[in-house]
């Protein structure tokens, strides 16, 4: 019985080292490739004029929220905005956690996603989130632009 006994301790010490090595090394990796990579993984082009605009708005820089901006052409459809808000939190080492949804009449979707590989986090709704993906269509300009934030976006999109 003595036996079994340290054999599942064991076992359970063994399982709580790989979840903790797991956790470090999300975060080593995330912080090392950065969200622009995330948008390279997923072929988006990263605007520095549209990032540097959303970093030195006042409502992103008093809460510490760090953003990228970036587009592809063409209009996407529902279901490849959130495919590609998924992929993004996916290269990130994380998931989505909460998702408003589509809006039709505006041609815009937004997600939002944890994971341990970024420091800080928001609770929102009881879930812990610290990645938030806008996407939206220019018509103007025949681009899907695609706004990430972390931990949140608080600037226009």
């Amino acid at each position: 019985m003595l036996k079994k006994f340290r054999a599942a301790v064991f076992a359970a010490a063994v399982l709580w080292l790989i979840v903790l090595v797991q956790i470090i090394v999300t975060r080593v990796y995330v912080s090392q490739t950065a969200f622009t990579q995330a948008f390279a993984t997923n072929h988006i082009s990263v605007s520095k004029e549209g990032t540097d605009r959303h970093n030195d708005d006042a409502r992103n820089g008093k809460e510490g929220n760090l953003c990228t901006q970036g587009e592809v052409q063409g209009r996407l459809s529902q279901d490849e905005m959130k495919g590609l808000a998924r992929r993004i939190f996916r290269t990130l080492g994380g998931g989505e956690v909460l998702s408003p949804g589509f809006l039709p009449a505006n041609n815009y979707y937004t997600a939002y996603g944890y994971t341990t590989g970024i420091a800080g986090y928001k609770k929102v709704n009881g879930r812990w989130i610290n990645m938030n993906v806008a996407i939206s269509y220019d018509e103007k300009k025949d681009v899907t632009k695609i706004l990430f934030g972390s931990p949140l976006i608080n600037s226009d999109f």
